[in-house]
């Protein structure tokens, strides 16, 4: 009898003894609580300093800050089309303390296998940040002005195409210059350059048509007059842009262009990515960041999104890059 007492004593104690080393960390990490962060945050960023991804990372990040109670450190990791950060990053633990920035290019990454592991479904979204356009400009020379004209003069002159320049013929560049041409019904002949830079020298010393960029950059063209707005690829018009044609309005399903989120690594605790989004949902509504947007023209669009909705919009991006590279 004294044994039988003994050994329920010790069983007792046992049990004890382990909900005690139980880490509360772990108990709210399984329960979905709240997560709280407790050292630096890092964020891979697949391109280069610098780039629309770098500088809204860099205006983000102090917001943020404030929010989490934890530094930011940014990490650059550029090559092959955003490619290489998305790689590394995948290489990091998926512990609730290393995150990355996504664009469409990872999309396209995944339609065309260029990443060494499944870009597509390894990742847990978090939110989209930002949903840009794409503009088109021409130079001076050309004998058009709005796409409505582009479109009469591709038709007229089949024989002639027109040029179109860009950074990435195999990215979302090319992408969007694709999707217009195949709702408008036109050819145009795809131009590649190294940077923003030397397109818009290829244009202003007419060797190139035309330029594919952001409504941002192109701004300064057009008020200067060194060049033409022909159509901005989005459902209305930009406020900063208010005599350039978009394409809804003349009813051309073409509105594909740059978005920014962050993500993080299948298997990232849902505490860490929830925490995150939380204060990235309040980050969205301060007026410092509202601000901003307003400076770079990225509060024409809406572009933010829970870590549901840009689980869609992923997949939805997905399936449309698919369907466009199968043609």
């Amino acid at each position: 009898m004294r044994n039988k007492y003994l050994l329920a004593l010790m069983s007792l104690v046992l049990v004890v003894s382990l909900v005690g080393c139980s880490s509360p960390k772990q108990e709210t990490t399984a329960n979905n609580e709240e997560w709280v962060f407790e050292r630096p945050i890092e964020i891979i960023i697949p391109f280069g300093p610098g780039s629309g991804t770098d500088t809204t990372i860099r205006a983000w990040a102090p917001l943020i800050e404030k929010e989490i109670g934890v530094t930011i450190n940014i990490n650059n990791v550029e090559g092959a089309g955003g490619v290489k950060g998305a790689e590394f990053l995948a290489n990091q633990p998926a512990d609730g303390y290393t995150f990355g920035m996504y664009t469409p290019s990872h999309v396209i990454a995944a339609v065309d296998g260029t990443a060494n592991f499944d870009i597509l479904n390894d990742v847990a979204h978090v939110v989209r940040l930002v949903q840009d356009s794409n503009i088109i400009l021409a130079g001076k020379h050309t004998p058009y002005n709005n796409l409505e004209e582009l479109i009469d003069y591709c038709k007229s002159n089949p024989d002639k195409k027109p040029t179109l320049g860009m950074m990435s013929i195999n990215g979302i560049d090319g992408a969007s210059a694709q999707q217009l041409c195949d709702a408008a019904g036109i050819e145009l002949s795809f131009i590649p350059y190294a940077s923003g830079a030397e397109a818009n020298a290829a244009i202003m010393g007419g060797h190139t048509d035309m330029v594919l960029t952001s409504p941002f950059d192109g701004n300064a063209y057009i008020e200067s007059g060194d060049m033409k707005g022909i159509v901005l690829l989005a459902e209305e018009r930009a406020s900063n842009l208010p005599d350039v044609q978009c394409t809804g309005e003349l009813e051309i399903d073409a509105y594909i262009g740059p978005w920014r989120g962050i993500v993080a690594m299948k298997g990232t605790p849902q505490g860490a990515i929830d925490t995150l989004e939380a204060a990235a949902i309040k980050v969205n509504e301060m007026q410092e960041w509202i601000d901003w947007k307003e400076t770079v023209g990225l509060n024409d669009r809406p572009g933010f999104a829970n870590q549901e909705e840009f689980k869609e919009i992923w997949f939805d991006y997905y399936e449309t890059m698919k369907e466009m590279r199968s043609k």
